[in-house]
């Protein structure tokens, strides 16, 4: 080789060497640079290890724990006794949230407070504000303004959520319930018919075929008689019990989702099932008509309204066991999610365990342990009968499921079913559970448990007529429950602290993470009425109603966010080793090169300079 290309090949591999040397630098650079996120999130992790969040837990007794949020304190209900908690901050105003902040704005409440109590004017300009703002309903804005302002409450002065009592036999409460009952037509509960196009439950048919509703009847409802006749009623006005019915009669009241075909609809069907019975708060739900019904006897007593919420837990629990699947069934209806669609079967193989929880066959498995029992049918040809779910109905506590179909398993007709009588009677039972104390229970109705005792849970037990048992009732009247009054007081002791005490405005209060981490770090505290009627400001420690607990969910969360990122950062790492290995290897072949080459350059010069010596 010449010198002169020598001397360039020199250039080149000095040039590459370098660059070489340079990148090793970087990567060297980006690999501490990774070590300090990998020392971040543990940081992070380990703070979350002692992560605690706040529950309301109103019995005292761990088993009735809920976050803790605004409008669990801002809201009338038993849990808060009808008065409000407030938050407030260390000059002692009140802390509202944006709508209720723009109430007392409207109001003309001023930030400082008055002196005193203001008008019934501003009060009634308040509650309309708050109706305007949808923090409460027309309906029961018209109930606070309907009675007398009471400007001393939560002043020093206080108002009783029981009056005047009076005992009644069972036989004397079911007639106050025959007399005052709503029957399930009138409050707006569809048991029977085609649902309409703009029902919340309609599935949109153009885009998922497979799951549309059968032409025809899809609620249905039957009357068995105690020889065991079945009246079909497919005309919705004429598909109503009352709750007098559903406790006394010898009739029982069956209501069935019926005509799905498909082998993934029986989830979308018992979501169906499941909100109809159960709803949401505001809903024209089973669950809610038959609180209403109780409450318009035995509302106003705070036993009985404690009592009564216990009853509606634990109908809400028999009918929604799995808070995961609910959350999937009223994501399924109202957005037509795709957690039910295609085959079942074919989506259950690739991808791991993760997402073989969310197919449709994973959550049809899931599903069918809602169900009190899944009955199946010997195949045929032709239509399907549905005596078969329809007769187990009335025997089991929960929801009975059927499929049948021909015999390779095409036109496959799904069938849910539940017995209303039953349902009745576990919310009578678990009203009465909660008033004998719930600890020596000698009540039983969990789900799939039979009145025959065949059931694979075996036979409950729930509570029947005993002429020793009485009943309290507020006296007076034949119908109240003084829940105007209650409601009134509230709102009357939110105003008058705000007037006296003043108010600011934080936006972000309503989220619930945010909310806590303020009480836990002192910036704003919790000021509840005491005996003698006057609120006192305290730390959310001294709140018997407040737990802190550690926060089982967020620390999961927070496992599963530090090994996601644990991940991404050692594959970082063993792509930046892998790529200095390669740099290293290559620098060391390069040096080894610039050797050879250097050592024959000098040669070179070496030979030329002999020769012109010579």
């Amino acid at each position: 080789m010449g010198l002169a290309a020598s001397q360039a090949r020199l250039l080149t591999i000095t040039a590459r060497k370098a660059d070489c040397e340079f990148q090793s630098m970087k990567l060297s650079h980006e690999k501490i640079a990774l070590s300090r996120d990998m020392e971040r999130i543990s940081d992070e992790y380990q703070a979350a290890m002692n992560k605690t969040k706040l529950v309301y837990d109103y019995y005292g007794n761990g088993a009735s724990e809920m976050a803790l949020n605004y409008g669990l304190l801002m809201t009338p209900s038993i849990y808060n006794d009808y008065y409000p908690k407030l938050l407030t901050d260390n000059k002692n105003r009140v802390v509202l949230s944006g709508p209720y902040a723009a109430a007392a704005a409207a109001a003309g409440i001023p930030k400082e407070g008055y002196s005193g109590t203001p008008s019934s004017a501003i009060r009634n300009a308040f509650v309309e504000a708050l109706k305007d703002g949808y923090v409460i309903s027309a309906s029961t804005a018209a109930n606070i303004e309907s009675v007398s302002y009471n400007n001393a409450i939560g002043l020093g002065a206080t108002f009783s959520a029981t009056t005047a009592t009076q005992e009644v036999s069972y036989d004397e409460l079911m007639n106050l319930i025959k007399a005052n009952s709503v029957d399930t037509y009138d409050y707006g509960i569809q048991l029977s018919g085609e649902r309409s196009k703009d029902s919340e439950f309609e599935i949109n048919k153009s885009t998922y075929p497979q799951n549309a509703l059968v032409s025809g009847k899809n609620a249905m409802f039957f009357v068995k008689d105690k020889n065991g006749n079945y009246t079909e009623t497919s005309d919705n006005k004429n598909a109503n019990v009352t709750l007098y019915d559903l406790l006394t009669s010898e009739n029982e009241y069956i209501y069935m989702e019926s005509s799905f075909k498909g082998a993934s609809t029986p989830f979308t069907q018992i979501a169906y099932m499941q909100q109809l019975l159960v709803g949401t708060e505001d809903s024209n739900s089973f669950l809610n008509w038959m609180v209403d019904q109780f409450s318009a006897v035995l509302g106003g007593v705070t036993e009985n309204d404690l009592a009564l919420q216990y009853a509606y837990n634990q109908v809400y629990d028999l009918i929604y066991p799995n808070e995961n699947l609910q959350y999937m069934a009223t994501d399924a209806l109202n957005n037509h999610s795709n957690y039910f669609l295609g085959d079942r079967h074919a989506r259950e193989g690739a991808g791991g365990y993760e997402q073989k929880k969310m197919s449709p066959a994973y959550i049809l498995d899931e599903l069918m342990n809602e169900c009190a029992t899944k009955v199946c049918h010997a195949q045929g040809t032709g239509n399907p009968t549905y005596a078969n779910v329809k007769g187990n109905a009335d025997d089991y506590i929960g929801i009975v499921y059927s499929s049948c179909g021909d015999g390779g398993n095409k036109n496959q007709w799904h069938y849910a079913s539940v017995d209303l009588n039953n349902i009745a009677k576990v919310f009578l039972t678990a009203f009465m559970e909660y008033k004998e104390g719930i600890e020596n229970s000698k009540y039983s109705y969990e789900l799939g448990q039979t009145k025959s005792g065949t059931g694979a849970k075996g036979k409950y037990n729930l509570y029947t007529k005993n002429n020793s048992d009485t009943f309290t009732i507020l006296a007076g009247t034949d119908v109240t429950d003084g829940t105007e009054n209650l409601i009134s007081g509230f709102y009357d002791a939110l105003f008058n602290r705000i007037c006296i005490n003043g108010w600011t405005e934080n936006d972000n209060i309503s989220d619930a993470e945010y909310m806590q981490e303020l009480l836990k770090n002192g910036s704003v505290f919790i000021s509840s009425i005491d005996n003698d009627g006057n609120y006192y400001q305290n730390s959310y420690s001294t709140d018997t109603y407040i737990a802190e607990v550690t926060d089982n969910e967020g620390i999961a969360k927070a496992q599963a966010k530090y090994n996601s990122e644990k991940a991404k950062i050692e594959n970082k790492e063993n792509t930046i080793d892998m790529k200095m290995k390669n740099l290293d290897t290559e620098i060391s072949s390069l040096t080894t090169e610039y050797d050879t080459m250097k050592g024959v350059i000098n040669k070179t010069i070496e030979k030329s300079f002999k020769r012109y010596d010579a």
